[in-house]
C-alpha cells in the first residue's frame, strides 16, 4: 500500500512540473518587445526621451499635449486583436472623463461605434493648428479611414490640477465633426 501512494505522489508532483512548464512557456516572464511595437516621443521641455511600447504608455508630466495626441493617434492606427490601442487611449483619458465613459471594456464598444470606428486602424492623419488656452488643448485632426473615407475629430485636452496625474495632458474628449452627423463625444 506504502508503494502506491509514494507512486501516486510522484506521478502528480510530475503532472504539476508538466503544468508549470506549460504555463510558464504560455506566459514568458517579460513581454516580447518588438521593434516595430516601439514609439521613441522626444519633450522640447524636458529633453526627456521615452522608448516604449504604445500599449504601455501612460500620462507623464513631460509629454505635451501635441505629443499627447500623436501617441494616441498612433496607438489606434496600429490596434491589434488585444485592443492594445484603444487601451492606451483609455489610459490618457482624464479622471473626469473615464467616470462618464465606464471600465475599459465599454469604452471597447464606444470606440466601435460607427462615429469613432474610422479611427480603428486608419490609414493616415493630418492635424491642424493646435490652439491652447490657459489648460485646455483643442486640437483637429482628420483621419483617413481604411475605407479611405476622411474624417474630422476633435481632440479636448487639459493639463489636470490634482490627483495622481497633476501636470499630466489628459484627453477630456474626443469630438467627430462631421455635417452629415450630430457631433458627440467619448
Amino acid at each position: 500500500m506504502r508503494g502506491f501512494e509514494n507512486m501516486y505522489d510522484k506521478l502528480l508532483l510530475g503532472v504539476g512540473v508538466i503544468l508549470l512548464v506549460l504555463l510558464w512557456v504560455q506566459f514568458p516572464a517579460m513581454p516580447e518587445m518588438n521593434a516595430e511595437d516601439h514609439v521613441r516621443y522626444t519633450s522640447d521641455e524636458a529633453k526627456t526621451v521615452m522608448n516604449s511600447k504604445a500599449r504601455f504608455l501612460k500620462p507623464s508630466k513631460t509629454l505635451s499635449p501635441r505629443q499627447v495626441i500623436k501617441i494616441q493617434l498612433h496607438a489606434l492606427q496600429r490596434n491589434d486583436i488585444t485592443d492594445s490601442g484603444i487601451i492606451t487611449v483609455f489610459n490618457f483619458s482624464s479622471p473626469t472623463s473615464r467616470v462618464s465613459l465606464g471600465p475599459l471594456n465599454h469604452f471597447r464598444m464606444m470606440v466601435r461605434d460607427p462615429a469613432y470606428s474610422p479611427m480603428l486602424n486608419f490609414v493616415s492623419y493630418k492635424t491642424g493648428k493646435m490652439v491652447i488656452t490657459d489648460d485646455t488643448a483643442y486640437q483637429l485632426v482628420v483621419i483617413k479611414g481604411a475605407s479611405g473615407e476622411q474624417v474630422p475629430y476633435l481632440f479636448i485636452l487639459a493639463k489636470q490640477r490634482k490627483g495622481m496625474y497633476k501636470g499630466c495632458w489628459m484627453t477630456v474628449g474626443v469630438a467627430r465633426q462631421d455635417s452629415n452627423r450630430q457631433t458627440s463625444l467619448i
